[in-house]
């Protein structure tokens, strides 16, 4: 009687801790290993390159009915006229950007985690700017280099010609040559 009591009191705890080491078939301790745990668990898919022509769904040069088909666009607002033809657009994720004349010119990324494809974000600094991009001029308000081996160019705030050198980049700009519609 005692053997079994001695038993049985072994099998529940083995029950209760996973089971016993060596059975085969035991799913209780296959489900509890930690790996099984790391495979339930989703990775969030990768941002968007910010550029080379757009970010997301959204393309420099496409139609504002084509940007709006895509879902990204929440916002539509005409600037009055000022500059002719120019308008701003808010995506539903947050960023923003200009059309000129129903073609959308500029994505303007509002500090929202993002990257070019040579790894520039915000919090680079201007000499991580200029390594990746050695066309980069620096402007009174903001800065500019030509996306490698497209029509368009990146736009970078908080590094300007009189910024000091440890100034970092605030906000990205993707922008086309139809761009007129800001600073």
């Amino acid at each position: 009687m005692r053997i079994n009591r001695a038993v049985m009191t072994f099998v529940v705890l083995a029950t209760a801790l996973g089971g016993a080491g060596g059975c085969s078939g035991d799913t209780v301790a296959e489900s509890a290993t930690p790996n099984s745990v790391a495979s339930s668990t989703t990775v969030a898919p990768p941002l968007p390159d910010f550029g080379p022509l757009g970010y997301g769904k959204i393309r420099l040069g496409m139609s504002v009915t084509d940007a709006k088909a895509t879902g990204e666009i929440a916002k539509l607002e005409d600037m009055g006229g000022d500059p002719p033809g120019c308008g701003r657009y808010t995506a539903a994720a947050g960023w923003s950007g200009f059309y000129n004349q129903g073609e959308i010119v500029a994505i303007t990324h509002n500090k929202l985690p993002a990257h070019t494809p040579e790894g520039i974000t915000v919090g680079s600094t201007l000499e991580q700017v200029r390594t990746a991009y050695p066309t980069l001029k620096l402007g009174h308000n903001w800065s500019s280099a030509d996306v490698p081996g497209h029509p368009a160019h990146y736009g970078f705030l908080g590094i300007r010609s009189e910024s000091p050198p440890e100034a970092k980049v605030t906000q990205m700009l993707l922008y086309n040559d139809k761009d007129t519609c800001h600073n």
